[in-house]
């Protein structure tokens, strides 16, 4: 492979180098067992290593033959923050249930099960003629002369039209002939 020379400045402030050859494959390295024994000491066992506590006793009340002094023990004298926090209620017996009083009162005539619609327009029976389709007469313009590709915006905006020469030429020979 030939080496890339550059004629610019780039080609002095970065000269070129000759291409590298690739690098040869190594050898594996051969796997080698370890001849000591494997530590399975964890970390946590090292830092926290046990103790020897004194087991908890479960609390029992002293007997009095047990007690150092033989006096009595008085009565709580007070109220605790429970019988404080947490008063009594008193509770009334709840009332029979009794149907709240109405505030509409029932009519004493019948209802009335007509629509308005039925009410306010009654059929009295009488035949009625289907009504008659309104048509507008229109006059229909014909022309022999052949359709023109003038549209309403090309005459209107001539500025902006690309000129049809066809329908110049047709326009021209229906003048020629209305004007005959």
């Amino acid at each position: 492979m030939k080496a890339v020379v550059s004629t610019q400045s780039t080609g002095e402030t970065y000269p070129a180098h000759p291409p590298q050859e690739r690098p040869k494959p190594r050898e594996k390295e051969k796997y080698n067992k370890p001849t000591e024994k494997m530590d399975v000491t964890s970390v946590h066992r090292d830092i926290y290593k046990p103790h020897s506590v004194q087991r908890r006793r479960k609390l029992t009340p002293l007997d009095p033959a047990v007690r150092k002094s033989s006096a009595p023990v008085p009565k709580f004298q007070g109220k605790t923050t429970h019988k404080e926090q947490f008063k009594q209620w008193t509770v009334e017996r709840q009332k029979a249930f009794s149907e709240p009083p109405r505030l509409l009162k029932v009519g004493s005539g019948t209802m009335e099960t007509r629509t308005m619609q039925q009410r306010d327009f009654v059929y009295d029976g009488t035949k009625v003629e289907r009504a008659k389709p309104i048509i507008p007469q229109v006059k229909v313009i014909r022309s022999d002369l052949p359709l023109d590709c003038l549209t309403s915006y090309m005459l209107e905006f001539k500025g902006l039209q690309n000129k049809c020469r066809l329908a110049e030429l047709l326009v021209n020979q229906a003048e020629q002939k209305l004007s005959a």
